[in-house]
């Protein structure tokens, strides 16, 4: 199963890295998502994630003027929609992460990889074995 697969019908929620903490956390509240890619012009992009969001709250920090730059990840790891799902499982245990930014050959943001969206594929194919 490749990571393709996943990228349909799901827009990705991207932010920039001037934007306030509280304003990502509300956008991905309200989009159900776990994280948004940071983009800055000329450079791979970041990400931020619940984790993130989670950290900067038990700094002690102001939501409302802490900026996505300064609690991202720059540089994200990034993936091709052509890997397996396992390959990026592994990658996402061994390095503990819970989303991988997808990106094309050229580097154009496609999508981001749940661990959430791991669980439901394998779900899916579980049914699909016991029904079949």
């Amino acid at each position: 199963m490749r990571v393709g697969r996943f990228l349909v019908d799901r827009p990705v929620l991207t932010v920039q890295p001037d934007e306030t903490l509280d304003q990502a956390a509300r956008r991905m509240r309200h989009f159900g998502h776990g994280s948004a890619t940071v983009i800055i012009a000329d450079q791979p992009p970041g990400i931020i994630t619940e984790r993130d969001l989670l950290r900067a709250v038990a700094d002690g920090v102001d939501m409302i003027t802490a900026t996505v730059e300064q609690y991202m990840t720059p540089n994200a790891v990034t993936i091709t929609p052509d890997w397996h799902v396992v390959d990026a499982t592994r990658t996402m245990v061994e390095r503990h992460f819970r989303h991988l930014v997808v990106v094309d050959g050229s580097g154009t943001l496609l999508g981001v990889l749940s661990m959430r969206d791991i669980a439901a594929a394998l779900l899916v194919e579980r049914q699909g074995i016991l029904a079949g």
